[in-house]
């Protein structure tokens, strides 16, 4: 199989699926379905708007295991892991608020943390197995902390997060290995273990991003370092106030 994506194209493919799934959170759930009367649809077009939504998220876990995927690439070629560090930091503090009050309509909520926040804790942890050399049960340990770190501070992705960067990195040179490490993960973090869990949408789109990652070249492509992180806090906006007009017009 050709490998065609580079990392920037990679990454476009992640943003298009994260608008999508925060489309339909903050639009059409928090913005329409949450404050349209009861008389302004039918029971039937209320069950459509409530498909579209699912539609909407089923399509965006597409997104959150090739940002972990390139969360691990941009680790092993960045020339600075302290920039990198502080870069992913300083936009997860920006983009709090913003995530907040698209999420919740509250600036300041302590219901979830943005996703910034399990890509830098990813990268805290992957950086501390490289530093002690670990790829055994030290390594174990330090995932196992880091995730739960990312559920006792409730950031968005959660343990499953930390769990895919883990693999990513842990596996990098183990293709199959990485790959099958991966669908695992999303099965057992999608906590259904029955065989339904196989066949969900959800679980289904998840594996379905690592057919993105295979076609990855290892090139990084157009030069766009700075873009996912000023268009994280940004999109949220823009459709936080898109939400703000649709409510009005109700």
């Amino acid at each position: 199989m050709k490998k065609i994506f580079s990392g920037s194209t990679l990454k476009i493919v992640a943003m298009f699926f994260m608008v999508i799934d925060h489309l339909g959170q903050v639009v059409l759930k928090n913005g329409i379905i949450l404050n349209a009367p009861y008389s302004m649809f039918t029971d039937e077009q209320f069950s459509d708007l409530m498909s579209a939504v699912n539609i909407c998220h089923i399509l965006g876990r597409i997104s959150f295991p090739i940002f972990c995927f390139l969360l691990v690439e941009g680790f092993l070629h960045t020339h600075s892991l302290k920039k990198y560090f502080f870069n992913l930091g300083l936009f997860a503090i920006i983009s709090e608020p913003i995530y907040d009050l698209a999420c919740t309509g509250n600036v300041f909520s302590l219901q979830q943390q943005n996703v910034l926040f399990t890509l830098l804790l990813g990268l805290i942890v992957i950086a501390t197995i490289r530093k002690f050399h670990e790829k055994g049960i030290i390594s174990l340990v330090i995932v196992a902390i880091g995730a739960s770190l990312s559920y006792i501070f409730n950031f968005d992705g959660w343990y499953y997060g930390i769990a895919l960067i883990s693999i990513f990195y842990l596996l990098h040179d183990m293709r199959m290995m990485k790959y099958g490490m991966s669908i695992l993960a999303m099965f057992v973090c999608g906590l259904d273990f029955t065989i339904n869990g196989l066949f969900d949408p959800y679980f289904l789109t998840s594996v379905f991003s690592l057919v993105f990652i295979s076609l990855y070249n290892g090139n990084r492509g157009i030069k766009m370092k700075y873009l996912f992180y000023i268009f994280y806090p940004l999109h949220l906006l823009i459709l936080y106030l898109v939400s703000i007009l649709l409510i009005k017009t109700l």
